[in-house]
């Protein structure tokens, strides 16, 4: 079995809370940490928000600090079934549903 990500591991607690909705996310730096969404766009645009830059005091500059990243669900069937997970820090050229691109 393979080891679980920092992002899985702490969404691990909310999946019971999805509720009856086409879409979905889990995002733990976010309230509400769960939420419901009625398309994919949406769902994709909150785990894909990008983070403030952050100052690093070593080189006197701000930063890119990536996404806030998350868990993007798809109900099927009336079971809940993960599209998408993404680490936060991830850059926006590297989301998983860019790759195709």
């Amino acid at each position: 079995m393979s080891e679980k990500t920092p992002m899985e591991s702490r969404c691990d607690y909310f999946r019971e809370f999805l509720k009856d909705s086409p879409y979905a996310t889990l995002i733990p730096t976010r309230s509400p940490m769960f939420k419901c969404h009625a398309g994919l766009g949406r769902a994709k645009s909150a785990v894909a928000y990008e983070l403030p830059h952050r100052y690093n005091r070593e080189t006197s500059r701000y930063e890119y600090a990536g996404v806030r990243g998350g868990e993007v669900y798809k109900r099927v069937g009336g079971v809940w079934e993960l599209l998408y997970r993404v680490e936060e820090g991830t850059l926006p050229e590297d989301l998983p549903w860019r790759k195709g691109e």
